[in-house]
């Protein structure tokens, strides 16, 4: 009764959208099956991490997907074979041990992150029930699976009060694989089964899965166009190594507001950062906002101070760095030692980035020349791609007087007016400050042909909520996980108005 009451609540929480289920942690940024990766997907708004459990010689259950060391430590050594006390004189890539499944237990219940555990050795299964009874994770959600349908009928046999699942590889039946476990969920892990494996969830196979009331749980997948096939489906949870393309942002026709992210997602990870852009466009954004300086060599660098000091290793002003110094520094253990090798980039590097994701820059000028910017940005064929601003009012007229086919933005703040704004030269953007601006003048601007951008920096969901209300054009923002979750809670507000309307 207990299990089948657990299987409901996770059928019910993937009732509007299937689980993420960051795989082995948020292994596409951090190193496998270890605290940090685990962390990291917590903060990636992963619902459960898929975790990997073993035995080591003496019989203490750990956090490993391979039983050799050689991939996570490079050393050539088997868990199986050592005892605990062995085990963690070996260090991980990363500087950590071997996590002990007490240890990601306690950090789940900390994050409030559930666990779905894949059974790794034989005897794992009954010790994680051990451990579970003993530390009772309530407010959590678990799951447990195995390959292996004999280990996952050995816990239905002992009745185990967690869901069950399978794991089925390509080519074995679902079916026949869940009446040998007698498991309470199937685990389709088919993703090479072809490049559009989607595909093989045709609805014969749903229906029987349903009917057999078998919810469904996906391989770890991590293109895009294959997320967004499968977020459409009936299954419960989708494993990802990067998690953000699945917790991310996905803007209704109803209220299509674009995201611009302020120094890329600079809450996750360094700001002005290619892995802050790349996260950030991953996870829904159309705009990244950057921030120009020009080194000593005269390349345009990617770094919002005039110095190097707050945000790399390096002391002094950007002008008196070179290119390749600042290339080659460290520009993210200021925000976690895991992105210490982060440096800062050249413009040029982001207007590729740009393209690659179909996306588009917000570019600062902070000290820059105006030519060399719109020269790059034409070079690279993105201009297009590109929105221009500066506290620098010269550099604004020199875009606006030698290249007017350069969109520009203009803050509603420094003008006090909007008449006054427009007959200063049209802009293609206009932002308005939460606090500081009339949040009644978007229907004006948007007759004069004018986009509106909304700057809120905090991460108040019922702000949030408010704020997506007045549907602006776009939103510039530091924290894009807490805007996509504000966006949800609106728009199921707003679909249970017009349900209550039609009623």
């Amino acid at each position: 009764m207990l299990r089948q009451q657990r299987l409901n609540k996770l059928v019910n929480r993937a009732s509007e959208k299937p689980l993420c289920i960051a795989h082995r942690g948020a292994s596409g940024h951090k190193l496998e099956n270890t605290l940090e990766a685990f962390a990291y997907a917590a903060s990636l708004h992963a619902e459960m991490w898929e975790i990997d459990v073993r035995l080591t010689l003496d019989g203490v259950c750990v956090v490993s997907h391979d039983d050799n060391l050689m991939h996570t430590a490079g050393i050539d050594a088997d868990i199986s074979a050592m005892t605990f006390a062995e085990l963690q004189t070996h260090q991980l890539f990363n500087g950590e041990r071997v996590p002990t499944f007490e240890q990601v237990l306690a950090l789940a219940v900390e994050t409030g992150c559930g666990l779905y555990i894949e059974l790794k050795g034989e005897g794992a299964g009954v010790e994680i029930l051990r451990i579970l009874e003993q530390q009772p994770a309530h407010n959590i959600d678990i799951g447990i699976g195995s390959f292996i349908p004999e280990w996952v009928a050995e816990l239905n046999n002992i009745d185990c009060p967690y869901p069950l699942s399978v794991l089925v590889r390509v080519g074995d039946c679902p079916f026949e694989q869940a009446e040998k476990a007698k498991a309470d969920m199937i685990h389709l892990c088919w993703e090479r089964a072809s490049d559009t494996p989607h595909e093989f969830l045709t609805p014969e196979l749903i229906n029987k899965a349903q009917s057999l009331n078998l919810p469904i749980v996906i391989w770890h997948e991590e293109r895009p166009a294959e997320i967004e096939k499968l977020l459409t489906m009936p299954v419960i949870g989708i494993c990802s190594d990067l998690p953000e393309l699945i917790t991310g942002y996905r803007p209704d026709d109803s209220n299509p507001i674009e995201l611009v992210l302020h120094r890329g997602a600079n809450d996750v990870a360094p700001e002005n950062t290619k892995i802050s852009a790349e996260i950030g466009y991953r996870m829904g954004a159309k705009v990244i906002e950057l921030d120009l300086n020009t080194s000593s060599d005269g390349e345009l660098m990617v770094i919002h101070d005039l110095t190097a000091d707050r945000t790399t290793n390096l002391q002094g002003p950007i002008e008196s760095l070179s290119c390749e110094q600042l290339n080659q520094c460290d520009a993210g253990s200021w925000f976690a030692p895991s992105f210490s090798q982060q440096n800062v980039s050249r413009f040029s590097d982001f207007l590729d980035l740009a393209k690659q994701y179909d996306g588009e820059l917000y570019v600062e000028l902070k000290q820059a020349d105006v030519d060399q910017v719109i020269q790059q940005a034409r070079a690279s064929n993105a201009l297009s791609r590109c929105f221009f601003w500066s506290f620098n009012n010269e550099y604004i007229e020199q875009i606006s007087q030698r290249y007017p086919d350069a969109k520009l933005m203009k803050r509603r703040q420094d003008f006090v007016s909007l008449d006054t704004l427009i007959e200063a030269g049209k802009p293609t953007i206009i932002e308005y400050d939460y606090l500081i601006d009339d949040l009644n003048e978007f229907s004006q601007c948007r007759d004069a042909g004018i986009k509106v951008m909304l700057r809120y920096p905090g991460q108040d969901i019922e702000k949030w909520v408010e704020l997506i209300g007045l549907q602006p054009d776009s939103v510039n923002i530091d924290h894009p996980f807490a805007f996509a979750r504000a966006y949800e809670q609106w728009l199921r507000t707003e679909q249970g108005l017009k349900l209550e309307q039609t009623a």
